[in-house]
């Protein structure tokens, strides 16, 4: 195990909504799963479509998440466009590739750095390691992680009504 967590990071990863229940001992513990990497501007992080193995924290800089939207034109004619979904940042305390905890599946959405970036990746083996031996560690992080999967899905229900009563309105006309 490291030495003691600085003051500073130690504060910071204490208001990362994941980690937010941990206490000292309990952060050395993640952080020794947890390694830090570097993307420059410009580079992405994660690809739509990709096998999630991984998620991150954010301890500097600016993300942006983006979809590939398919836009049908008749049956021959579609193209590929990308919609910024949101944009996540170190001030936000944010974390995003959680899902890749818990299931096997591809990634749903494409991440690129809009500034230099410090990123804490942590994969599924090493989380599961840690959970497996320290029961109560993985049970703080994977209800933290649930609560904020469960808000993420609830805003998700609440823009698809949004988004299918602008559609109803706009093909009754």
């Amino acid at each position: 195990m490291r030495g003691k967590i600085p003051m500073e990071e130690e504060k910071f990863l204490k208001v990362v909504p994941i980690l937010r229940d941990l206490d000292e001992r309990e952060l050395h513990q993640f952080l020794n799963i947890a390694h830090r990497v570097r993307f420059p501007r410009g580079q992405v992080i994660l690809t739509e479509g990709q096998t999630a193995e991984t998620m991150y924290v954010i301890e500097e800089g600016m993300v942006v998440v983006s979809k590939t939207m398919v836009m049908a034109r008749g049956s021959e004619d579609s193209r590929d466009r990308d919609k910024i979904l949101t944009k996540l940042s170190a001030e936000d305390h944010a974390t995003f590739g959680e899902v890749a905890l818990f299931e096997e599946g591809k990634r749903t959405a494409t991440v690129v750095a809009v500034t230099d970036c410090l990123l804490l990746e942590i994969s599924k083996a090493d989380f599961l390691k840690l959970a497996e031996e320290n029961p109560r560690i993985g049970y703080k992080i994977t209800r933290n992680i649930a609560g904020l999967l469960c808000s993420r899905l609830r805003k998700a229900g609440e823009d698809t009504i949004k988004l299918t009563t602008a559609l109803s309105l706009a093909l009754s006309r």
